[in-house]
């Protein structure tokens, strides 16, 4: 009976894990060719960006490719574009451009309170962040040398549902958007509270003993 309850609780992690949001940092591509030749070179978007969706103009990209020149304001060893989507740098960025955009399809944590991710937004960039089809009005949250740091608000209403999480660039004549490092945010639980409470409890009754001794 223990072995079956076991086995169905890695199951239900297993399926958690396969509904949520992957790939988040942009970090995951493989496949790469290291050091193309020739400008041109194709890598498949689903190698490049595994668990997103990229479109341009609304239309889905099957594949990028390698440029010589770098992305605006960015200096990169690895330079991906392809129309309205680049992917720059050692450690992967994604940048939006001419009505570009992506999507993933994921299970919102249950406790989200709000979406936190880097960037590099100009003024007249036109960029939006929907969730289920929801606008989401995010807000700068702090200043940093490279990227500066958002936070958006998540509706209640959210949590615990499978949804569409999109960033969009709008365009044609868009400025350039630089994304990275997005993450759910999530409030710990009552019972999560409660646990740390009692560890303290415990931990001090343990050091009362120790000192009566």
């Amino acid at each position: 009976m223990k072995r079956i309850t076991l086995m169905l609780v890695i199951v239900a992690a297993i399926s958690a894990r396969g509904q949520s949001f992957q790939n988040l940092n942009f970090e995951s591509a493989y496949n790469l060719p290291g050091n193309p030749g020739n400008n041109g070179t194709s890598v498949a978007v689903a190698n490049a960006l595994p668990d997103w969706t990229a479109y341009g103009a609304g239309n889905p990209l099957s594949d990028i490719y390698y440029v010589s020149n770098n992305f605006p304001g960015v200096s990169t060893l690895v330079e991906l574009e392809s129309g309205s989507l680049a992917l720059s740098g050692n450690n992967l960025s994604v940048g939006l451009y001419n009505g570009g955009s992506i999507s993933q399809t994921g299970l919102v944590p249950t406790n989200a309170e709000s979406l936190q991710f880097e960037g590099s937004i100009p003024g007249g960039a036109g960029f939006s962040v929907t969730l289920g089809g929801q606008s989401l009005s995010y807000s700068l949250l702090s200043e940093g040398p490279n990227y500066d740091v958002y936070e958006a608000n998540i509706p209640a209403n959210l949590n615990g549902q499978m949804e569409a999480l999109d960033f969009l660039c709008q365009g044609p004549g868009s400025g350039n958007v630089l994304l990275d490092d997005a993450d759910f945010i999530s409030v710990p639980e009552p019972s999560e509270y409660a646990l740390v409470g009692l560890g303290a409890i415990l931990l001090g009754l343990r050091h009362r003993r120790k000192q009566q001794r």
